[in-house]
């Protein structure tokens, strides 16, 4: 599967709603998730992971993207007039899969780049 229908679900999710503020975690959520993806997979090819970590990385990014196609559907959804706390609820189970990804990744890397995603991390959620 290639890079782009990886993300696929998150960028028509941010395509569909513009630039709205109400929209901005989402942003910068995919951004986080893209950064963390990176940063596993150069350690990955360099032995420093190990292949537990590899799997357990792979399911949880599977189940980020599964969250993701969920809250896209949602959004379609609410825009279509539909309940607007359907897809608030979905982009919460969104933001816990990215969480659970990032916890997977935060161990393998330098303090500053940990602290930089974590970061990162805690601005998506609390916008």
């Amino acid at each position: 599967m290639n890079r782009t229908s990886k993300y696929l679900p998150i960028l028509l999710l941010v395509v569909a709603v513009g630039c709205s503020s109400l929209y901005t975690g989402v942003v910068t959520l995919t951004s986080v998730v893209d950064s963390a993806m990176k940063n596993w997979a150069s350690l990955s090819v360099a032995g420093k992971s190990t292949p537990q970590i590899d799997t357990a990385v792979m399911t949880a990014h599977g189940k980020y993207r599964q969250a993701a196609s969920v809250a896209q559907t949602a959004l379609i959804a609410y825009k279509n007039g539909g309940n607007q706390q359907d897809y608030l609820n979905a982009l919460v189970a969104v933001r816990s899969a990215a969480g659970g990804l990032v916890d997977l990744i935060v161990p393998l890397l330098t303090p500053s780049q940990a602290s930089t995603l974590q970061s990162n991390l805690s601005k998506a959620v609390t916008l």
